[in-house]
């Protein structure tokens, strides 16, 4: 038989001898012991022949292609950025990352993402500040004051005209060249270049440019710095943006410019990750969801990559956090480079915040490459249902919701069929029906091994059959967090990016990262009915009271959130997350004792998990 040192020449040889062997008649056996090949290597040759020919005998070469040594190193990428400008300013067009993705392929025969093009136009000092991100969530009193007003006004009319809002800008790149830019209220960049001076004709071309790739029209956000832009404009819905906001984004950018000098910058010690440094404001039960939102600027803020630190390698140099935080985000990035179409389950819990914000940190500056899917039993509380809908406005997120139409039909409700019947037709059929529906191989969900006896014996990649059954005896091993992300046709994986974390830890996290939450786990005053040891919320007019039962008013939260109907709260005081974490510190129950789900019958959940359960 040949060894790994037989040349890929002498293996060719025998298997065309082999080949013309078996032409002749001869038996496997008889050909095997002639040529000194396998059985298998035999039949792999003639099915070769069968379908190309001589030429498709020849075995491919040993070993991955050897890339070049040069590949992506500074000096290329230098030539790249002087090529790129260069056509830039000849060519006067606009330009956006899909269309210098396209530029690298046809010019340069090199492909890449569009997300690695973002990564290169950072680096070429190409991606222009994006304002509006900016000052989205600021807290400076006079920004929001113009946001909140004469920009919502502006951005609402030009809703209803069906129109696209563009916040124009101008900046001079200081190497004689001056950038022309607009940013979309949804993050996309398209920009132009031109050598100093600039002429009028020029800024009527950008203009006409914007107007080509937005056909149903635009409406114009204008910085102080484009001001001069206005002598081109037509008839154009414009807002021009006050001279304070203009300075400030000047300030922003060139404290990100020079912050790498400034050692007095402060960065936040916990994160791998500096300038993410989330804003203390504290958060209370009274506090409005948009307020919260408001004060999670540090998600949106432009990073400086200058600033960012290599990642340390020992762990042991890592706080308890910061090694959680990477598990998670190898483990997010793992799934992308091997799934055709995943999605991240999103039940609006603290559990989902905290893996949509890990989300943003594993594939910035780009977008999320994956949408959000709500499993909507139209049971929720209204305050999640509120919380929802200002993250998805405030995000750049796809989510995509699905409901069971015929369980929705038929009535079913947790009242009158009982949460096992109401949870497998309206949660774990309509998870079913929505990963068949949109044909998702993998799907994230946020379940921890610390809540619940069934979650701890699922390994972070669970696969799951056709059906979207789990088997609970056959499961991959996961050695030195090492995940097998491949599956079977039809197969799917459940991915738990959260396995590690306890609840303690999801509370420390979101205290650091200042991440928004429902308020409904914020202790306050709350009308509730004591039922079968526990303290269920009247939430809405569809709450059934039962004989003999009255509605009381008591200072109550929620550890675990579900459907109001299923899930119990605590009686609490801990009004913010600081008081929580005390808390939990404290607690001695299980974080997930009011989900009645959990308790149908004895090991309910695992049986709910192998029916397809989240």
């Amino acid at each position: 038989m040949p060894s790994k040192s037989t040349s890929i020449a002498e293996l060719n040889e025998r298997r065309h001898q082999a080949v013309q062997l078996r032409l002749e008649g001869k038996t496997l056996s008889v050909v095997s012991s002639q040529v000194g090949l396998s059985t298998p290597t035999i039949v792999a040759a003639m099915k070769a022949y069968e379908a190309g020919g001589w030429d498709a005998v020849n075995v491919k070469p040993r070993g991955r292609p050897k890339r070049s040594s040069t590949e992506d190193n500074s000096k290329q990428l230098a030539e790249l950025n002087e090529s790129l400008c260069a056509t830039a300013i000849q060519d006067e067009t606009l330009w956006t990352t899909a269309t210098v993705k396209e530029w690298l392929k046809s010019a340069h025969n090199k492909t890449v993402s569009e997300q690695t093009v973002a990564s290169y136009l950072m680096q070429w000092d190409l991606m222009p500040f994006n304002a509006h991100r900016t000052h989205r969530y600021t807290q400076q009193a006079n920004i929001r004051q113009w946001l909140e007003g004469a920009h919502t006004h502006f951005s609402t009319k030009a809703r209803q005209h069906s129109l696209t809002v563009l916040w124009i800008g101008q900046r001079d790149r200081g190497n004689g060249t001056l950038q022309l830019y607009a940013h979309s209220l949804r993050g996309r960049c398209s920009w132009s270049l031109f050598r100093t001076p600039i002429t009028s004709e020029q800024r009527s071309q950008f203009l006409q440019s914007l107007h080509l790739s937005y056909p149903q029209g635009v409406a114009i956000v204008l910085l102080q710095s484009a001001v001069e832009l206005q002598e081109s404009m037509g008839n154009e819905m414009t807002c021009l943006a006050p001279a304070f906001m203009e300075q400030g984004i000047g300030d922003s950018e060139r404290n990100l410019k020079s912050s790498q000098e400034d050692d007095a910058n402060p960065t936040l010690q916990d994160s791998p990750v500096k300038g993410t440094e989330p804003n203390q404001l504290p958060l209370s039960a009274e506090s409005n969801i948009a307020t919260r939102l408001a004060a999670n600027h540090s998600t949106y803020q432009p990073m400086n990559r200058n600033q960012v630190e290599p990642l340390k390698t020992m762990e042991s140099d890592l706080t308890h956090l910061q090694q959680l935080e990477a598990e998670s985000i190898h483990i997010m990035r793992e799934v992308i480079a091997e799934a055709a179409n995943p999605v991240m389950l999103y039940s609006m819990g603290k559990d989902s915040a905290v893996m949509l914000h890990l989300a943003r940190k594993s594939f910035y500056p780009g977008n999320i490459p994956f949408p959000l899917l709500h499993i909507d039993t139209a049971w929720n509380f209204k305050e999640v249902y509120e919380y929802r809908d200002h993250v998805m406005e405030a995000s750049e997120v796809e989510l995509l919701t699905h409901t069971n139409e015929e369980g929705s039909s038929q009535g079913v409700n947790p009242f009158t069929h009982g949460s096992e019947l109401y949870t497998d037709i309206m949660k774990t059929q309509a998870l079913r029906q929505a990963l068949d529906k949109y044909n998702f191989d993998v799907a994230f969900t946020g379940a921890r091994r610390d809540e619940q006896t069934a979650r701890a014996k699922e390994r972070v990649f669970s696969v799951r059959s056709e059906a979207h059954r789990w088997d609970p005896k056959n499961q991959r091993p996961e050695l030195w967090s090492l995940f097998n992300g491949r599956k079977l046709s039809g197969e799917s994986l459940r991915v738990f990016p959260l396995s590690s974390w306890t609840e303690l830890d999801i509370w420390l996290y979101i205290q650091q990262q200042n991440i928004p939450i429902v308020p409904l786990y914020l202790a306050a005053e709350r009308p509730v009915v004591p039922r079968d040891g526990t303290l269920l919320m009247v939430n809405d007019e569809r709450f059934q009271l039962n004989e003999n039962e009255s509605v009381l008013t008591q200072q109550i939260r929620y550890r675990s959130l579900g459907c109001y109907p299923l899930t119990g709260a605590i009686e609490s005081s801990a009004s913010t997350i600081k008081d929580i974490i005390q808390e939990t510190l404290l607690s001695t129950s299980s974080e997930r004792q009011g989900r009645m789900i959990d308790h149908d019958a004895p090991a309910s959940m695992e049986k709910k998990k192998q029916e397809g359960y989240f």
